[in-house]
């Protein structure tokens, strides 16, 4: 476990890049979208339940700045969203249903560009740019 699913923190300045390896496909007409990894049924199903925590921690780190995030917390900053990123309920279902760290990556590649327009300010920027750059 944690293999799949990796926060790292940069030196000095502490960042959240929670390469959570997962992306989105397209959902069947009608079907709603998983947003809990428990309920994944499948590798696509687990890249939607992953794409729906990005998108948590997206909003919730919007606008927020490295000043902010470290008065609210000192020494564990990103400690409001770490909850928030699910990343051990993540590996152990990706494990379960038998999921390729590559498989996921590639899968991660189709959807994280499209969270960019919701990445708001430097911090949430920062939690993003591991996603893109995972890709290239």
């Amino acid at each position: 476990m944690g293999d799949r699913f990796v926060v790292v923190r940069r030196p000095l300045l502490p960042t959240v890049c929670a390469v959570l390896a997962l992306g989105a496909t397209t959902v069947a007409c009608g079907s709603p979208a998983v947003t809990e990894p428990a309920d994944a049924g499948d590798c696509t199903e687990l890249v939607e339940a992953g794409r729906a925590a990005a998108e948590r921690v997206l909003e919730r780190l919007s606008g927020q700045t490295m000043a902010e995030l470290e008065a609210a917390n000192p020494g564990e900053p990103f400690a409001a969203v770490e909850h928030l990123l699910r990343t051990s309920e993540l590996d152990a279902r990706a494990d379960e249903l038998g999921c390729h760290p590559e498989e996921l990556r590639v899968q991660a590649c189709e959807i994280y560009g499209g969270l960019a327009y919701r990445a708001r300010g430097e911090v949430a920027q920062d939690f993003l740019d591991p996603y893109l750059e995972s890709c290239d």
